[in-house]
C-alpha cells in the first residue's frame, strides 16, 4: 500500500470514529473508567503498541499515526473512555490487527482454579505461612515481596492492577509457593534471581512502592557486576509499562544483550526517598555497578527523571527524559539527553527544548534531541534502544 494511501485511509477512519476531545483541565475532572472500560483500554494500548512496533512504517506513516494515537490520549484524561477505546480499535484495524494481535484475556472460572482450589484460598495458606516469618529483620524486603506477590491470587482478576491482566494464577502460584518455602528456612529467594517478576518495596514505615525488575542471566553472573537502569512510566501508565508495552518491551531485550538490570517502579507519587530504597534493594540483592546507575523517564516519569538528576546527581551515571522534564542545574548533575516528539500535543517541544537549553546555560552537559514525526507516547519505543545506548556512553 502506497504512503499517501495509507495516510488517507487512516485519516477518514478518524474523522468518522474519532469524538470531539475534551482534554483535562482544572475544570473538568473525569470519572474513573469501570472494569470493562479498563480493561478495554489496557488491551487496546498493548495491541497498537505491539502492532507499531512489528510494522516497518515511514516517518509519514508515523507521523499520521502519532497524531491520532494523541488524540486518544486527551479522550483518556479527559474522561472519555469509550471514545478511547473506539479510537484504539479503529487505529488498530487501520495497522491491519488480526485475531492474533489482540492481547489474550486473564484466565477465569474454572481455568483460575489451582489444583482444585480457588486461588483465594491458596493465597490464604501462602500468607499463613508467611506468618510465621520475621518480617522487620534482614528478610523484610523479601517477605514484603512474597506477601504481595501472594496477593496476586485472587479469584478474580482486577482490572486496576496490570499486574493481575498478566500473571497465570498455576505458575505464579507454584513460583510464590517455593519463594515462601525459602523465606521459612530463612533464605532470600529474590536475591541473585534470574527473569522478570512483580513485587514491592518498602519504602519508609508504611509505604510499599510496586516494581518490576529485570535481571537477564548474563546480569547475575558470578564475579560481574551489572549496570542499573532505573525507568520511570508516563501519567496513566504504571509499573509494567516499561516491561509490557513502550515498543512491545524493547527494554527487556535491550537489559538481556547488554547484561543490564532494569527496575520500573510505580512513578505516581515516586519520590527520592523511594528512589534510595529502591536502588538500596537492588543493591542488596544483586551485583551491582555502582557507577552505571542510569535513569530514563517518559513524560511524568521524565519530570522525575530531571528531578533524580537534580537530588541524587552524585549517584548517575547519566539520565534520559523522552517526552518531557526539567532543567537539570544542580553542579553535580550528570549528563543528560531530552528527547522530543515534534508534534507532540501533550507536552510540546517547545518545552523540552526549553528545559534542555536551560541545562546547557547551567553549565551542565546535556544533549537534545527532536523527531518530527513522533508524538506523546508511541515515540518511546521508537528512541529507547537510542537513549540507552547513549546512557551506556557514560559512567562516574
Amino acid at each position: 500500500m502506497c504512503i499517501s494511501m495509507w495516510s488517507r485511509m487512516i485519516r477518514r477512519a478518524l474523522v468518522v470514529l474519532l469524538l470531539p476531545l475534551v482534554t483535562a483541565s482544572a475544570q473538568s475532572t473525569p470519572a474513573p473508567a469501570g472494569d470493562t472500560l479498563r480493561a478495554a483500554l489496557a488491551r487496546g494500548y498493548l495491541q497498537i503498541d505491539r502492532l507499531v512496533s512489528s510494522r516497518d512504517l515511514s516517518d509519514e506513516q508515523r507521523l499520521v499515526l502519532n497524531r491520532a494515537f494523541d488524540r486518544t490520549t486527551f479522550q483518556f484524561f479527559g474522561g472519555q473512555f469509550a471514545a478511547a477505546v473506539t479510537s484504539m480499535d479503529s487505529i488498530a484495524r487501520v495497522l491491519g490487527a488480526g485475531p492474533a494481535d489482540v492481547p489474550p484475556m486473564p484466565p477465569t472460572g474454572a481455568a483460575r482454579q489451582i489444583g482444585g482450589q480457588a486461588p483465594s484460598a491458596v493465597r490464604a495458606t501462602l500468607l499463613a505461612s508467611l506468618a510465621g516469618v520475621d518480617s522487620t529483620g534482614a528478610l523484610q524486603q523479601a517477605h514484603a515481596a512474597a506477601s504481595a506477590r501472594a496477593g496476586l491470587l485472587t479469584d478474580v482478576a482486577s482490572t486496576s492492577r496490570s499486574i493481575e491482566l498478566f500473571i497465570q494464577p498455576r505458575a505464579h502460584a507454584a513460583a510464590v509457593t517455593r519463594e515462601v518455602e525459602a523465606l521459612r528456612a530463612g533464605r532470600n529467594p529474590y536475591a541473585g534471581r534470574s527473569g522478570d517478576w512483580w513485587r514491592e518495596i518498602v519504602v519508609g514505615a508504611d509505604r510499599r512502592v510496586p516494581v518490576r525488575l529485570i535481571a537477564p542471566p548474563n546480569a547475575v553472573r558470578s564475579g560481574v557486576r551489572a549496570p542499573l537502569i532505573v525507568a520511570l512510566h508516563g501519567a496513566g501508565g504504571d509499573e509494567n509499562m516499561f516491561v509490557d508495552a513502550y515498543g512491545a518491551g524493547v527494554i527487556s531485550r535491550l537489559a538481556d544483550s547488554l547484561g543490564a538490570l532494569v527496575v520500573s517502579p510505580l512513578a505516581n507519587g515516586f519520590t527520592a526517598a523511594a528512589f534510595d530504597s529502591v536502588v538500596a534493594v537492588v543493591q542488596r540483592e544483586y551485583a551491582v555497578d555502582s557507577t552505571r546507575v542510569y535513569v530514563v523517564g517518559h513524560s511524568m516519569g521524565a519530570g522525575l527523571t530531571a528531578m533524580l538528576a537534580n537530588t541524587r546527581g552524585a549517584r548517575l551515571a547519566a539520565v534520559a527524559a523522552i517526552a518531557g522534564g526539567a532543567p537539570i542545574t544542580t553542579a553535580d548533575a550528570p549528563p543528560s539527553l531530552f528527547i522530543a516528539g515534534g508534534v507532540d500535543p501533550v507536552i510540546p517541544a517547545a518545552r523540552v527544548k526549553a528545559a534542555a537549553e536551560a541545562t546547557r546555560a547551567a553549565g551542565r552537559t546535556m544533549e537534545y534531541r527532536e523527531l518530527p514525526s513522533e508524538g506523546h507516547t508511541l515515540i518511546v519505543g521508537r528512541v529507547l534502544p537510542d537513549a540507552i545506548e547513549w546512557l551506556f556512553t557514560h559512567s562516574r
